[in-house]
């Protein structure tokens, strides 16, 4: 059986991760925030706004869904999506993938969004993420291959790795 070896300094930087303020709760930086949002923006459009206020909620959206997957994965696991060295291969993405979009469907509600955009929405936000996961990806890499056409293709949500 293998020791955990954990210092008190370095427990306590794990307790205080875990037990974050929820605006605190995020691991996406603005600029990956903004760049998701103006992918789903190409594929997502809420007529009844302006276009700034469209951005506005997409934003939002997206924040949902970031703090969402900071209370649901361990963060060791969601900073894959900033990490090309660590990550899931294709089948372990996909495993993740189908429970944790199941349960983000049952548990993400937006009103303000038909049912169909609502779930577009959270289905491309949590693949996009996913896809961030996978070994030899990140986030950047992940928010370039939604601008590929075979995104929405058969082997939508994994493409291969580009």
């Amino acid at each position: 059986m293998a020791n955990i070896s954990m210092t008190e300094d370095q427990f306590h930087v794990l307790v205080k991760d875990f037990f974050a303020k929820k605006s605190a709760r995020k691991l996406l930086t603005q600029q990956e925030n903004i760049a998701i949002a103006e992918r789903l923006n190409e594929k997502v459009s809420l007529p009844f706004l302006s276009e700034a206020k469209e951005h506005a909620v997409l934003v939002k959206t997206i924040l949902k869904i970031d703090n969402y997957l900071y209370e649901q994965l361990p963060n060791e696991i969601y900073e894959l999506i900033h990490n090309l060295d660590e990550g899931f291969d294709d089948s372990e993405a996909a495993q993740l993938a189908a429970r944790l979009s199941k349960q983000a469907h049952d548990d993400i509600n937006l009103p303000f969004l038909t049912a169909h955009v609502e779930y577009y929405s959270i289905t491309f936000i949590l693949t996009l993420l996913i896809n961030a996961m996978r070994e030899g990806s990140n986030i950047q890499h992940a928010i370039a291959v939604t601008q590929h056409p075979r995104v929405m293709c058969d082997d939508f949500p994994f493409p291969d790795l580009i």
